[in-house]
């Protein structure tokens, strides 16, 4: 499987003629073939509004993908009003919110704590939301918290071994699907699937080596800061104007790729 989204809609439309329910974390269990699609928004919501977007286009009443969020990150402020515009696009295309927890932004020393900053976090995205949120994923994973099989009152944990031995798991991490995803669903492998991708990575039409997809990402991100700066900073292009930045990055890509 490709990393663009025409092959992620291929994907969803096999998955639909396979006979597969979209479920989620709740209700997989309802139907005999199911599957849950979660995806893990790493390092911006911009390219999670768009994959809800494509759901919602081809698969207005079936897909229940859950996006899970960072609260504790550099990449994006969940309680910016952009963030909060786009995580109710997500919702309004359907898409189910959860937590992305990563555990290395505390200094945890046991299961108490880990379920403490849980907790805590998840209330605070509730708040943003407007919804409880009742599922977590966790970010950058430590070995240690993987094999604890971990439970959170109230919330699931979507590494619990229920998603893993009773799911054929499948996950697009750094980029790299460990698995011929394409195959698996083809061939109805596997009764039910817990499909893990990563929103960071998908690309329009073409694919894109991984360099060229972080080269990408690193040169918008400096567009972005420039408008968030443009944004807080009166006739900021009297000083300097986006065009120069553009030719500045641009010139730069250019230079390297000659």
């Amino acid at each position: 499987m490709q990393f663009t989204y025409e092959s992620y809609v291929a994907m969803l439309k096999e998955l639909n003629r396979k006979g597969y329910h979209f479920k989620n974390y709740h209700n997989w269990h309802e139907t005999d073939y199911s599957v849950i699609l979660r995806h893990d928004v790493d390092f911006g919501l911009e390219k999670a509004v768009l994959l809800s977007e494509i759901e919602k286009s081809f698969f207005p009443e079936s897909v229940q993908a859950t996006y899970f969020i960072l609260v504790s990150t550099n990449f994006y402020n969940i309680h910016s009003r952009t963030s909060r515009n786009q995580i109710r696009q997500i919702i309004n295309n359907g898409g189910i919110i959860g937590l992305h927890f990563d555990e290395t932004q505390y200094d945890i020393t046991d299961e108490r704590e880990m379920q403490k900053y849980v907790r805590e976090e998840a209330d605070i995205l509730s708040a943003v939301v407007g919804e409880k949120i009742d599922v977590v994923s966790t970010h950058r994973s430590s070995q240690k918290f993987l094999s604890a099989d971990m439970e959170f009152p109230g919330i699931i944990n979507s590494y619990s071994s229920t998603y893993f031995k009773s799911m054929k798991y499948l996950s697009d991490s750094r980029r790299h699907w460990r698995e011929n995803v394409d195959e698996i669903i083809k061939k109805r492998l596997f009764q039910r699937l817990h499909i893990l991708t990563h929103p960071f990575w998908y690309m329009q039409g073409r694919e894109i080596s991984l360099k060229e997809t972080l080269q990408t990402a690193i040169l918008q991100a400096a567009l972005n800061r420039y408008d968030n700066l443009n944004d807080n900073f009166k006739e900021l292009d009297r000083e300097l104007k986006r065009t120069e930045i553009e030719r500045i990055i641009y010139e730069s890509s250019d230079e390297e790729n000659a």
